[in-house]
């Protein structure tokens, strides 16, 4: 995906923290296991020449022993040095001097080992063995560790640029989100503002005709509609708190939004019915009203013109049916996540039933909607499934004793 300059500079900021980070952690790690393997190499070479040093006082006490001829063992080489008292040189190939007062030590990149357990026998004192192999094994082990430490940051380079792109999906995808529903918005007003305006016009030229009148209605309930879903959006965290409770006529809201929406209906030549029984419930009216719009509004808004929408209530169950285009079978467990469309075709802001969503979310209503593709949708709500929901009006109830 292409990233925008904010994003650019989102992602760098995020590398440059994740890579100063992995960097330290890296020569951190890189450091310690350099530190803990040359020290390993180290000992593993002072051991072996223990191990020699110990053959060749070995060999030396045995030919003493048994009045053998005395040998070094032919895995030593020449990497030996054999003294007597006072350090008389007695065999061996190390030519440098050698320092007698310290058991194991390097120098110039080898390795010593004094051994004096042969001192008396054969007049050895002193056993010097020596590995000059350790400055090439520490320099192996050190690139072994860059090599390693090169490796790993490369890796960690391409694990933080994927998760930061990865992190930047979200935002792009709300950004993006927000670019659509401000096109969106702007779309769905300039419709109802420019046949406000050209009605107008038409007015002022003492061209008044009852189509203008009912254009200028029209054109008026659809920007009062839009203003009250993004006033709704706008104020969604503080609905559920600031809720009025009063008993609320299912029907009536019913009647209200067909005769809202019946001018928009006749111009695509809808054929709406209805079928209404009595159903009242304790909640908002205007969060009625809302909920009942929407659901008529998206009915509207999707089936072609000619369509039928057929909207019942019985038992407190409101069903609103439509021979529309239907929703894809994929974005149907999406259609009520707020600014998601069935198709970018119809319009809308994408929030109508991320409305209804939420107001059966406050009030505990059952939402549940079938579609099939090219068919039509058929959108339930149950509001038998909240408490106070009844077939009954205030009238009708019985009396308190």
């Amino acid at each position: 995906m292409a990233l925008s300059p904010y994003e650019k500079r989102s992602l760098l900021r995020f590398m440059a923290i994740y890579l100063g980070a992995v960097l330290l952690v890296v020569l951190a790690f890189s450091a310690l296991f350099y530190k803990i393997d040359s020290e390993s190499i180290r000992e593993r070479i002072f051991s072996q020449l223990r191990m020699t040093a110990m053959q060749i006082a070995a060999s030396a006490v045995d030919a003493q022993m048994r009045g053998k001829r005395f040998s070094i063992p032919p895995k030593v080489g020449c990497d030996y040095l054999l003294l007597g008292p006072q350090g008389r040189r007695i065999d061996g190939c190390i030519a440098e001097r050698v320092d007698l007062t310290r058991e194991a030590y390097t120098e110039n990149g080898c390795a010593y080992y004094v051994d004096r357990s042969a001192r008396g026998h054969l007049g050895i004192d002193y056993i010097v063995v020596r590995d000059c192999s350790l400055r090439e094994r520490i320099a192996a082990c050190a690139k072994n560790v860059i090599l390693s430490a090169l490796a790993a940051f490369g890796f960690l380079v391409l694990v933080g640029w994927y998760l930061g792109r990865l992190f930047l999906r979200p935002m792009r995808e709300k950004i993006e989100s927000m670019d659509r529903f401000i096109h969106d918005s702007t779309h769905e007003l300039n419709t109802p503002v420019t046949t406000m305006l050209l009605a107008l016009q038409k007015i002022e030229k003492n061209e008044c005709r009852p189509s203008h009148l009912r254009a200028l209605q029209m054109s008026g309930r659809l920007i009062a509609r839009v203003y009250e879903d993004l006033t709704f959006l706008l104020l969604r965290e503080r609905q559920s708190e600031e809720a009025r409770r009063e008993r609320v006529d299912i029907a009536a809201k019913v009647r209200e939004s067909l005769d809202f929406f019946s001018i928009l209906a006749e111009q695509k030549r809808l054929k709406v019915a209805s079928d209404l029984a009595p159903c009242f419930v304790e909640a908002d009216p205007h969060h009625i009203a809302l909920l009942v719009k929407n659901l008529l509004d998206n009915a509207i808004k999707y089936t072609r013109p000619g369509g039928e929408v057929h909207l019942s209530l019985e038992g407190c169950r409101l069903v609103v049916r439509d021979t529309g285009v239907g929703i894809e079978k994929e974005k149907l467990e999406r259609i009520f996540d707020r600014f998601e469309r069935a198709n970018s075709v119809e319009g809308g802001l994408g929030i109508g039933l991320d409305i209804v969503a939420t107001i059966c979310r406050i009030y505990g209503y059952s939402l549940d909607v079938r579609s099939r593709e090219g068919e039509g949708s058929e959108f339930t709500i149950d509001f038998s499934a909240a408490a106070g929901a009844t077939e009954k009006g205030p009238e009708s109830s019985a009396p308190p004793r």
